[in-house]
């Protein structure tokens, strides 16, 4: 999918509009379990929604300051190649929080991939399995997502018990990120939250650590004007 990226002063929510200034890289609320915000939801309230699902697997370096929110899909050509922008990224840059939000569009076998994925956060083995199943070869079917888990160190039998036994908070956080994926307007994959930027396709690593230096120079104007 062709790379587009859109500067961003509110989102669209009521069927179609919640007016939503996020301010993302403030510090993390207390986890709870966010609901869609109401229309006239101050911007903090709203920002929770996307940003402090404690359901949502993330990848969180101590002291992070900055959040990027990823829609994705494992079947996805460009959220593979995405993928290899955001490793890069977290790699220079540790003060990057990644959160992920799987939304499988690509049909059964992407369905089961998120939910084999999202139940692999119950053993700590979220990130491996994640980076599995987007190195295993397409299209995916049971025996390569088995084989994913497998290369990832995790406990297949573990899993298919944690897929039963929380399989209606899994199910419930992938209806939450379809629901945030149609708010953002998201019509494919892979989509982005870059601060206050949205991005959809195969980003760039240079447009986003230009996002996010802008952000970070803001903040710091910020508080020297406090």
């Amino acid at each position: 999918m062709p790379r587009v990226s859109r500067k961003v002063t509110n989102f669209v929510l009521r069927p179609a509009v919640l007016a939503l200034a996020l301010i993302l890289g403030a510090a993390p609320a207390a986890a709870t379990k966010v609901p869609p915000p109401a229309d006239d939801a101050p911007d903090k309230v709203a920002r929770l929604f996307f940003t402090e699902d404690p359901d949502a697997p993330r990848y969180a370096p101590p002291g992070y300051d900055f959040t990027i929110v990823e829609y994705m899909d494992y079947q996805c050509p460009a959220c593979r190649e995405a993928n290899a922008t955001l490793r890069q990224l977290t790699a220079e840059d540790k003060k990057v929080r990644i959160i992920f939000r799987d939304i499988p569009v690509f049909g059964p076998a992407s369905e089961k991939a998120a939910r084999v994925a999202i139940a692999a956060k119950y053993q700590n083995k979220y990130l491996a399995v994640h980076q599995a199943l987007l190195q295993a070869s397409r299209p995916l079917d049971d025996k390569k997502i088995e084989a994913a888990v497998r290369k990832a160190g995790a406990d297949w039998d573990r899993l298919q018990a944690d897929l039963r036994r929380h399989s209606t908070d899994i199910e419930d956080l992938i209806d939450r990120n379809m629901v945030q994926a149609e708010m953002l307007r998201f019509n494919g994959t892979p989509g982005f939250i870059i601060g206050s930027t949205l991005g959809f396709g195969a980003v760039k690593i240079g447009p986003i650590k230009e996002v996010i230096a802008k952000a970070r120079a803001r903040q710091a104007k910020s508080e020297r004007g406090r």
